[in-house]
């Protein structure tokens, strides 16, 4: 598929020479922007996978090199950093008044979400490229060496752990974020499956294959509850609709996305690998579609009334629900500078973390 030799693409190339950003109208106007590209000699361009996340106000962003930032949303001033000696790669999570984040080296950092001080760290042996998961006073961390750990958010005391055998050798190494429905928490692998553990125990409940192909296979859509049904899927597969009570799968969409889809009203939102938005009824009639991008859409979310996409091509675009026309385009004008995180929004801002570990605030 197209969209998985761009991301080997990206992670081989280098000696890119950045050129300015450029937008087309005022749809998509940048607030702020941070360059937090880290010193690398050439050939080695490193490649940005993390997400910026926003609590009361305050923009938190984790960078390659260490640093852990926390700047004012609407003047991108530096209220702290603190440097954990990992690269850091996934977003952090909120509770309470702490920060969890984690990075490369498989620690696990918690921190006052004002000041930066740290409340406790913890080694959990393996890369954390994805946020913790917060509910009911735990913290549920997803492991590169597919594992998934249960622990105490006020002490890091581990609860259970969870080791997935996965005999895939090629997997996007991706996360979904775990849905948590009851006693089951609903989460994807990098096998191909969907499944669910016990909240206590972490024991295996049920687990259904959604992808079966010799590689690239992790199912790393976020589960989304739709209906009673479960959507999720692989960018290798189509998305599919899973009954939560035993892992049926009830309905194949026709679609395949990478992107992960998310609910306006009775509708979903998809971004597909063939460069096309799609607007699509919970029966799985596609109710529109157009095509902005000759690239894979990579992200998308709702913010100001209008629908934003991000592509490989290194393009955000504001596109009308009504029409489905675009209304406003950025171009981020840098070699590589696709979007593999989420898009974040905070009322009237827009929060973006491109490939070239650029942030942008857009206002």
């Amino acid at each position: 598929m197209r969209f998985f030799f761009l991301l080997i693409l990206l992670i081989g190339c280098s000696g890119m020479r950045p050129s300015a950003p450029t937008r087309s109208v005022d749809h998509l106007r940048v607030l702020w922007s941070k360059n937090l590209d880290p010193s690398y000699e050439s050939g080695n361009l490193p490649i940005g996978l993390g997400a910026p996340r926003v609590f009361n106000d305050i923009v938190y962003m984790g960078s390659l090199s260490g640093d852990m930032s926390a700047y004012d949303l609407e003047s991108g001033r530096v209220l702290w950093v603190q440097n954990d000696k990992t690269p850091l790669g996934g977003p952090v999570e909120f509770f309470k008044d702490h920060v969890a984040y984690g990075g490369l080296s498989g620690r696990l950092f918690v921190r006052h979400y004002l000041t930066g001080a740290l409340k406790y760290a913890i080694d959990l042996g393996a890369p954390i490229e994805s946020a913790p998961f917060y509910f009911n006073d735990r913290l549920l961390v997803y492991l590169r060496g597919h594992q998934l750990v249960h622990l105490d958010a006020e002490t890091g005391k581990i609860l259970w752990v969870y080791k997935r055998a996965v005999p895939v050798t090629t997997t996007l190494q991706r996360t979904t974020k775990p849905l948590v429905l009851g006693n089951k928490i609903i989460v994807g692998f990098a096998d191909g499956f969907l499944g669910a553990l016990s909240v206590d125990e972490g024991l295996l409940l049920w687990e259904t294959k959604l992808v079966d192909q010799a590689k690239f296979i992790d199912v790393d859509l976020n589960p989304l509850l739709v209906a009673g049904s479960v959507v999720s899927g692989s960018p290798s597969g189509e998305l599919k609709a899973i009954n939560p009570d035993n892992g049926a799968v009830s309905r194949s969409y026709g679609v395949s996305v990478m992107a992960h889809p998310f609910l306006k009203g009775e509708q979903l939102v998809l971004g597909t690998n063939d460069g096309e938005v799609v607007l699509m009824a919970l029966n799985g009639e596609i109710l529109k579609r157009v095509k902005v991008s000759d690239q894979p859409v990579s992200a998308v979310t709702w913010w100001k009334g209008n629908i934003v996409a991000a592509s490989f091509d290194g393009k955000l675009r504001s596109i009308d629900p009504l029409t489905l026309k675009t209304v406003g385009e950025f171009a981020m004008g840098y070699e590589y500078s696709a979007v593999f995180s989420d898009l974040v929004v905070n009322e009237d801002y827009l929060v973006v973390y491109s490939a070239r570990n650029r942030l942008y605030v857009f206002h």
